[in-house]
């Protein structure tokens, strides 16, 4: 059976297999005893470690060759791409990888569980591989016919065996790379202590354990706060933008900007433990290990990329084309982006100042107002009509909700570092947790995820296009991507995004998904005021 009516182009269809790929990983990676792969010797450790590295390779690859398909931009390929959009999605080869899923998942369960000897694990291992083969050529197949995948391949020539090299490469750097981390730790410890040695005159420095102490606080900086990581992710970062938008830049002096934007990210590692560690010498370990421990890092990488991205883009002397800000009013995807990505912001930075319990969470509603007044004009042009459905539809969605969060999480009751608070600042924080839950994040959730997402994975100029000529492929991968930021919650999340988009599509308001989500979260929040379901915040 067919979609003759689907019309989705090759970078679309890239985008829903990986998502499909990366669900199925999520999924299968629940059936495995994690605790008995880490203990696996012989055999056992050498298809652990094959599994570990060959996914990486395997991601690195898929990579490496659109990057090396984008960056060749032959006629061949182009005339392949042109094809894509008038291929089908097949309704029978999807079906078939998602039976293929059953088999896969219960090899997954038997691995480590059920194998004792080593040609029992490599048994298993073989038979996962070909089943796992078989469903990821299922999912490929459902997206575009075996002819174009091979015609789509033959256009790339020469490009597939540079992006084998590359991936190769780069997958035996990063193994090679873990060999390195116990010398940066040890530079990083070195600098740390250069840095907190004015401040705190009191520390003690540890070279052996790579601790720093005082009578009150400590950290040992391990191999894994040796700042490798955020430089890989610089590196990956950066590389990929130049060669995206090499056309923008000045080479070979464009190259510049790789080494400093590793340079700058080590820079800020070396500040986020001094940070971290003045932290808790004040008194404060629980914000310093629990909440700015796990925050500070992406904070820094972001910082680094924004930065990198804004200021080479200004600079006549790395671009070709740099110009003044852009107006508000040249930029749409600003208008549909920004509520979120200020909300998202504002709760890496209250994580990173929090503890056990995140008290600056309100900390998103005036971010979120901030940003609303700031495209206020735009918005006002949006449709923000909504009627009796959207509430008909945010009931049913909360109902779902319920019965999930019934089986996929444990009850609680009010945290007790809420508990604890003065009456006044109690109210406080559940008024500004009600007003961001029920006003301001489905505002900005539906902007981003169906006003913006959702159509712009049916075209680049996604103004164009009207939500009544949206198709199912996208509107499901705007759901799935919207469950998967809703973490242990995410495939409820993902049946709410299908049905705020479905709704949206019926009706062609974006209100109406708004109104829908804001029922939802209005119903979840009365359930955890009036009846202390607190695990469903």
């Amino acid at each position: 059976m067919q979609f003759p009516k689907f019309r989705l182009g090759l970078g679309a269809r890239l985008a829903l297999l990986a998502l499909v790929l990366f669900a199925d990983k999520y999924f299968l990676y629940q059936f495995v005893d994690v605790g008995l792969a880490d203990a696996a010797q012989g055999f056992g450790e050498a298809v652990r470690v094959a599994q570990h590295f060959g996914f990486r390779f395997l991601v690195a690859f898929a990579a490496a060759v659109m990057l090396f398909a984008y960056v060749r931009g032959a006629p061949a390929l182009y005339c392949a791409v042109s094809e894509v959009p008038a291929a089908p999605i097949r309704r029978r080869w999807a079906l078939l990888h998602m039976l293929l899923l059953a088999p896969l998942a219960f090899l997954s369960y038997l691995l480590y569980r059920f194998t004792p000897t080593d040609l029992s694990i490599a048994a298993v291992a073989a038979s996962w591989i070909s089943i796992g083969a078989a469903a990821t050529l299922a999912a490929m197949l459902a997206l575009l016919p075996g002819a174009l995948w091979i015609t789509l391949g033959r256009s790339l020539g020469s490009a597939w065996w540079y992006a084998l090299l590359a991936s190769l490469c780069g997958t035996a750097v990063t193994q090679q790379s873990q060999q390195l981390w116990h010398s940066a730790a040890t530079l990083t410890f070195n600098l740390v202590r250069l840095v907190l040695m004015p401040i705190v005159p009191s520390l003690a420095a540890d070279p052996t354990d790579l601790v720093l102490s005082t009578d009150r606080f400590a950290v040992q900086v391990v191999d894994f706060c040796s700042g490798l990581e955020g430089v890989g992710l610089t590196l990956a970062f950066s590389t990929a933008w130049l060669i995206c938008f090499r056309r923008e830049y000045r080479f070979p002096r464009a190259l510049l900007l790789i080494p400093a934007g590793m340079a700058v990210s080590f820079a800020l590692n070396v500040v986020r433990i001094s940070v971290l560690f003045l932290i808790g010498e004040a008194g404060f370990p629980d914000t310093a290990m629990l909440g700015f421990h796990s925050q500070a890092g992406w904070i820094a990488f972001i910082a680094v990329a924004g930065g990198l991205v804004v200021l080479s883009r200004r600079s006549a002397w790395f671009s070709r084309v740099a110009t003044a800000r852009e107006s508000q009013a040249d930029n749409p995807t600003a208008v549909y982006l920004m509520p979120l990505l200020a909300i998202l912001a504002a709760g890496m930075l209250s994580g990173a100042l929090s503890g056990r319990f995140e008290y600056l969470y309100p900390l998103r509603l005036p971010a979120a107002a901030i940003a609303f007044w700031t495209y206020r004009r735009a918005l006002r042009r949006l449709e923000w009509r909504w009627s009796w459905r959207a509430l008909a539809v945010g009931s049913c969605v909360f109902v779902m909700w319920l019965i999930a969060a019934h089986f996929l999480i444990p009850a609680s009751g009010m945290p007790g570092e809420l508990a604890g608070l003065s009456p006044a600042a109690r109210g406080l924080w559940l008024a500004g947790r009600f007003t961001a839950s029920v006003l301001t994040v489905p505002i900005a959730e539906e902007l981003a995820y169906r006003g913006y997402l959702m159509r712009r994975l049916m075209s680049g100029n996604f103004e164009s296009v009207s939500y009544a000529s949206i198709r199912w492929p996208a509107i499901c991968a705007s759901a799935l991507i919207f469950g998967l930021a809703h973490g242990a919650m995410w495939l409820p999340a993902t049946a709410a995004g299908l049905a705020f988009g479905g709704l949206l599509v019926n009706r062609g308001h974006l209100g109406e998904a708004a109104a829908a989500h804001a029922t939802t979260n209005a119903l979840i929040a009365l359930t955890v005021l009036y009846w202390h379901q607190w695990q469903l915040w």
